[in-house]
């Protein structure tokens, strides 16, 4: 007899536990840190309890443009060194773009191509470069292209997505009076 009790009593304790392990927690309600009030719900969502929907975020509208000048042309025996200058007039950081050069000949054959990083320019800032094409005297060239630039680190946009140009758009490139210079 005393054997059946305590069975009974043991399969009794056990149900009890299980149907209390087994009850979901309910859903509650707390206060955020703008006073409105939430409901956290047992399948782990949320919902505010006023019924006003989550503001979204505000998107940082990208305003303004990076603006590229050649400032320097400046023959250095048969090498013809270049120096230009990228200003930030953005409403963001240019965090990274590089430019490729390509310099042409007057007869429009395409002689050699540079790139030139540019890093860390805040808004209102600018970085000047430079760099030496071997070779190729000032007055042989014709032609400087500014191309590529396609994984920058510039506003919205990121190097570790393929732009398809959009880094260059954001550029201007000013002509120049020493030589074509261009997109």
């Amino acid at each position: 007899m005393k054997r059946i009790f305590r069975s009974t009593v043991t399969v009794a304790l056990l149900a009890a536990g299980a149907s209390a392990w087994a009850k979901a927690p309910a859903d509650f309600e707390v206060t955020g840190p703008d006073g409105r009030r939430i409901l956290l719900k047992s399948d782990k969502t949320w919902r505010y309890v006023d019924g006003e929907p989550a503001k979204e975020e505000e998107k940082i509208v990208v305003t303004g443009e990076g603006v590229l000048t050649l400032e320097r042309m400046e023959a250095v025996g048969d090498n013809c060194r270049i120096g230009v200058r990228l200003q930030n007039d953005t409403n963001y950081e240019i965090r990274s773009i590089v430019p490729r050069f390509a310099v042409y000949r007057k007869n429009g054959v395409m002689y050699e191509g540079r790139t030139l990083g540019f890093y860390s320019i805040n808004p209102g800032n600018n970085v000047y470069r430079e760099t030496l094409f071997r070779g190729i005297n000032c007055a042989d060239i014709g032609r400087i292209q500014v191309t590529g630039g396609d994984r920058c680190v510039m506003g919205d946009l990121d190097r570790f997505t393929y732009t398809g140009g959009a880094c260059l758009e954001r550029v201007r490139v000013v002509p120049s009076e020493r030589v074509r210079f261009d997109k």
